[in-house]
């Protein structure tokens, strides 16, 4: 398992007494101090989650124009066009523009591009068609910053055009009847870190009055606590009151398709948390736009009854599972590409085999995995359309417009983006974009994880504590769920469950017994065992069972303590002094006999899927194989496996660092007693 860097933030002891002495318990008080909030009057501020708390929208540049215009189409109940982008913070700001023009009276027309056909953004295609159907305003949602030509095209047939946005511009405004972006270099607006629907919101909060805000929350706040975290904005300030306060409406059920959305994938909408949007909803609500058909997201936002919400909310569910399906063929193909690619640079690929709809999702994966940025391109004929998402806090905006050169065109945001590209321009764009990479980031970083505060007395973790942490939430970018860890803390117990695929341990520290669990880790990724000391970084959460309330830590890093670290460094010696001369003493730490080798080649051949891969370290794969034969010391299990090579059983390739692992199923009756390492061994 790759552990990262951890930053343990820590609080000031005066500080966290006098919010405790304020009527704050203790954890959330050393929270709010380890995240600069140490003053009671700014620790309250931040928890007020009121529509009071909300800035003026006229403070947006231009809202003023786009106001005075929409309320021109209102009166004369002119044909309007709202003009979305086919991701959820898109189709959730179409959705509400759309039904709160068509209240006041307004024929609208709602129109999602196409992904596949149209491409990102504004087309001039779609502007002509809205032209021809005698619309003669198009309000903008989530897209058309860049619109230059699109909005002159639309002047030209006799179309106004408000743009709201809030991607980051990148030189001229287009000449539209106004912009509403707050990523305007002019706008000046306090917080600019609003989704698309954030800011599609804010003009309905300026052409109502602010006395109407709370009445468009409990009608909209759904939709707009959808899009805000499916786009992964900051949930802070603005958005932290917009999310909390339209998690309340999603909670509600009102609105007939997300409901029925949440019960199609297994939840229940009224129990759903705001962190869970983002597996949820958003990767069905997606699906949609990633398989050209956004007009079924949008519909599903839009249904009235449960009965038409359900089928909808079925077929979203099947287009999320093909698209499930695409993406893994997808990205099995991509990292196969990976095994001779120069490790500690971005990740440039590009097919004309792949579909552009999932390209986001397997740079992502293939991101995470690899820990750099990584822009995956579908070439169509001569044009390739890009995804890009970055790692460790690149700034992937910059980066693209410093190799604007080599594009025909990009936007999008610092952590992800998009990008168009001539197929004979793509080997030029890729190494300086890799240039750029090297000159402006800290390659080989470890890659860090914020920790609030270390807890020396395990007994703070009660349940009173634990259940005052959630005025915290929602979670999410800019206010993460909180970690605290514990440090030398004993394994009791490991229990795997679901097959393996999670685990439940069992821990204990000054007397206290601490039940955890861990999900998405096996005892490999672990490599920790019972009777072990480990590190443990966790958030702490309320577990009902029975009607039995208690506390459970949810593990999100666990790693080897100083102490064992250091015995571990002392094994490790001993297996890089394999291949010199052995004496006696030595010799029988790795001497193997029949049934070592026996629970060995069942473990490895077990995990032959998870051992394959290139970029694993010897000592990581020891100490997993050690977790799953805990009574085997790990000099035996490197000697077996050695031994295994020598006979052609597996492949051991050991490139520096890195090893690389393969299972020869098929080769299974050798003769142990004709390996010279295992004859130097007995001797």
């Amino acid at each position: 398992m790759k552990i990262k860097r951890w930053n343990v933030i820590g609080c000031a002891k005066e500080a966290v007494q006098n919010l405790i002495a304020h009527g704050f318990t203790p954890l959330l008080a050393g929270v709010l101090c380890s995240r600069g909030l140490c003053e009671p009057e700014a620790a309250e501020a931040f928890l007020r989650s009121g529509a009071d708390a909300l800035l003026d929208p006229f403070l947006l540049k231009d809202m003023d124009k786009a106001v005075e215009r929409l309320r021109l189409a209102i009166k004369n109940k002119e044909m309007v066009a709202v003009y979305g982008d086919y991701d959820v913070d898109g189709v959730t700001a179409t959705c509400m523009l759309y039904e709160y023009l068509s209240e006041k009276g307004v024929p609208c027309i709602a129109h999602i591009p196409d992904r596949l056909d149209d491409g990102y953004g504004v087309n001039e295609n779609a502007i002509r068609g809205i032209a021809e159907k005698g619309a003669t305003l198009i309000v903008t949602v989530d897209c058309g910053i860049t619109a230059i030509k699109e909005v002159e095209l639309a002047r030209e047939l006799g179309v106004d055009v408000i743009i709201t946005d809030h991607h980051e511009c990148s030189g001229e405004i287009p000449k539209a009847v106004a912009v509403v972006d707050p990523k305007r270099p002019d706008c000046g607006y306090p917080f600019p870190q609003l989704a698309g629907v954030g800011v599609a919101f804010k003009l309905l909060s300026a052409l109502e009055d602010r006395e109407s805000d709370e009445k468009l929350i409990s009608t909209y706040g759904d939709l707009v606590a959808v899009g805000t975290l499916a786009d992964v904005m900051p949930v802070m300030a603005e958005n932290r009151v917009l999310i909390r306060r339209g998690m309340e409406v999603l909670h509600s059920g009102k609105r007939a398709g997300l409901a029925s959305l949440v019960e199609a994938a297994g939840g229940e909408i009224h129990k759903l948390a705001a962190d869970k949007i983002g597996y949820m909803i958003a990767p069905r609500l997606n699906a949609a736009g990633r398989m050209g058909k956004a007009g079924t997201a949008l519909r599903l936002l839009c249904a009235k009854s449960k009965e038409r919400a359900d089928i909808l909310a079925k077929e979203l569910c099947d287009l999320n599972r093909d698209r499930q399906q695409l993406e893994a063929g997808i990205l099995a193909e991509a990292l196969s590409m990976l095994a001779e690619y120069p490790s500690g640079l971005p990740i440039i690929l590009g097919s004309d085999s792949w579909h552009q709809g999932v390209a986001g999702i397997v740079a992502s994966r293939i991101s995470e995995r690899y820990m750099v940025p990584t822009i995956i391109v579908c070439f169509d004929g001569h044009i390739g359309r890009g995804s890009c998402r970055s790692f460790g806090g690149f700034d992937l905006f910059s980066a693209l417009d410093a190799s604007k050169e080599h594009l025909e065109g990009f936007g999008g945001h610092t952590l992800a983006a998009g990008l168009t590209i001539k197929r004979e321009k793509f080997e030029a764009f890729k190494k300086h974009f890799c240039e750029y990479y090297l000159e402006n980031t800290d390659v080989g970083v470890i890659p860090t994880i914020d920790i609030n505060f270390e807890i020396d007395e395990p007994k703070v973790l009660n349940i009173k504590n634990v259940e005052d942490l959630s005025v915290l939430e929602p979670w999410g970018n800019g206010n993460p769920q909180p970690l605290f860890c514990i440090r030398e803390s004993l394994i009791e117990q490991i229990t795997p469950i679901s097959g393996g695929k999670h685990l439940k341990l069992r821990l204990s520290k000054n007397g206290c017994v601490l039940d955890c669990v861990f999900f998405a880790k096996t005892l490999f990724d672990l490599a920790l065992k019972q009777g072990d000391c480990a590190d443990v970084a966790f958030f702490p959460q309320i577990n009902e069972f029975r009607g039995t309330r208690s506390v459970q830590l949810l593990l999100r890093e666990a790693k080897p303590s100083e102490k064992l670290i250091a015995q571990r460094d002392r094994e490790m010696e001993l297996v890089q002094s394999f291949d010199t001369q052995l004496g006696k003493e030595e010799k029988k730490f790795f001497l193997p006999d029949r049934r070592n080798f026996a629970e060995v080649w069942n473990t490895i051949e077990g995990l032959s899927d998870e051992l394959s891969f290139f970029g694993g370290d010897l000592r990581s794969i020891l100490y997993g194989l050690g977790a799953l034969l805990p009574s085997m010391p790990v000099p035996k299990i490197y000697a077996c496996l050695r031994i295994f090579a020598e006979l052609g059983l597996i492949s051991l390739i050991e490139s520096g660092p890195a090893v690389k692992i393969s299972v020869h199923s098929g080769k299974r009756r050798t003769d142990l007693n004709s390996s010279r390492l295992l004859r130097k061994l007995r001797a």
